[in-house]
């Protein structure tokens, strides 16, 4: 349900050489989304648990056997009523992590199904996550690496979406 940017490959080296940039936390990935509420703003750290069987995640704020940390660095860009436009960076990749950690802080993702708020949702008629991946900042790569000439580049999403339809739902609160 996340939409805007997506990482792909054509040939295996690079396949091969992107998945361990990412495995080694040698990109940064930015989102957008639109929350019920305003997130603490900073950066939040918590302990997730994905349940296959389910495929949905538990987050506590404390460790706890089977849980794994996550890091989540949440920026308010507007309010408008009980919207807010988010900028999202994630220092951990986990499952589910920002639904489930905004979610969490009690400002769920606006349209999702599995933690968010449903009457919101049904109100605003969103059926699908308010969430673009909309930045991709590549780190120091090393020279090995087929994919060296993206060290220190940044990939952005001009103009997304997410930000009209922002806009959008504070014009119609408005009415």
């Amino acid at each position: 349900g996340t939409e805007g940017l997506v990482i792909a490959a054509k040939a295996y080296p690079a396949l091969r050489d992107m998945n361990a940039i990412i495995r080694e936390d040698r990109v940064r990935k930015e989102y957008l989304t639109i929350t019920v509420g305003a997130p603490p703003k900073g950066r939040h750290e918590a302990w997730l648990y994905h349940s296959e069987k389910n495929n949905k995640v538990t987050v506590r704020p404390q460790p706890a056997e089977g849980y794994k940390k996550i890091i989540t660095e949440v920026e308010v860009l507007e309010q408008n009523g009980p919207f807010a436009l988010c900028r999202i960076g994630l220092v951990t990749g986990r499952t589910h992590q920002i639904r489930a950690h905004l979610a969490f802080l009690g400002a769920p993702v606006l349209g999702d199904i599995k933690y968010g708020n449903r009457k919101m949702n049904e109100r605003t008629g969103f059926k699908t996550q308010a969430l673009c991946a909309v930045r991709l900042t590549f780190g120091e790569i090393p020279p090995e690496n087929t994919l060296q000439y993206l060290a220190g580049k940044t990939v952005e999403l001009p103009d997304p979406e997410i930000v009209r339809r922002f806009h959008a739902l504070a014009r119609a609160g408005k009415d």
